[in-house]
């Protein structure tokens, strides 16, 4: 494990070994122990080349080799007309889904007008319907509780005096 100073209390804190190595520095070579038991390689593991003529320098120009400038017009052309191509698909999509937009929105403003319609045919349906129900019990209480005229209340007191005046005589 590998320990660490704290820097408030100077005791040493543990720490677990990461499996990490420091950096080298780049004139020391990187495992000075056992340096001295390297054996040569027979075989490389791989096959260096270079299409610069200094194969023996470290530092190789950031562009070695000369491009073609009609190679780089031709490709260029291509990803020039591909765009096109691409913005001018783009373009039909968007004019259809605008027109497609307009249809949408006419069709429902064409709806919403329909139902406001229908809605203000209910509200007068209903007020008719409110009023009809209101005459129907005015009808029906009426119906109970009729008046009697005052020749109906005048007939009905000569029926009585009438009728007492026959007891009267039957009864004399």
């Amino acid at each position: 494990m590998l320990s660490a100073r704290s820097p408030l209390s100077g005791t040493t804190i543990p720490r677990p070994k990461s499996g990490r190595k420091p950096l080298q520095s780049i004139n020391s070579p990187a495992n000075l122990v056992g340096n001295h038991h390297v054996k040569p390689k027979s075989k490389p593991d791989w096959i260096e080349f270079s299409l610069a003529n200094d194969a023996d320098k470290e530092n190789y120009p950031a562009c070695a080799t000369p491009t073609k400038i009609e190679s780089l017009d031709a490709s260029l052309a291509e990803e020039l007309s591909a765009i096109r191509e691409k913005m001018e698909r783009l373009r039909r999509d968007r004019e259809k889904t605008e027109e497609m937009l307009r249809q949408r929105h006419v069709m429902l403003n064409l709806h919403i007008k329909e139902l406001e319609k229908r809605g203000e045919v209910q509200k007068v349906l209903e007020i008719e319907v409110d009023r009809l129900y209101r005459l129907k019990e005015l009808r029906s209480s009426c119906m109970r509780i009729s008046p009697r005229s005052l020749r109906d209340k005048e007939g009905e007191k000569k029926m009585r005096g009438d009728q007492l005046q026959k007891l009267g005589k039957d009864g004399e």
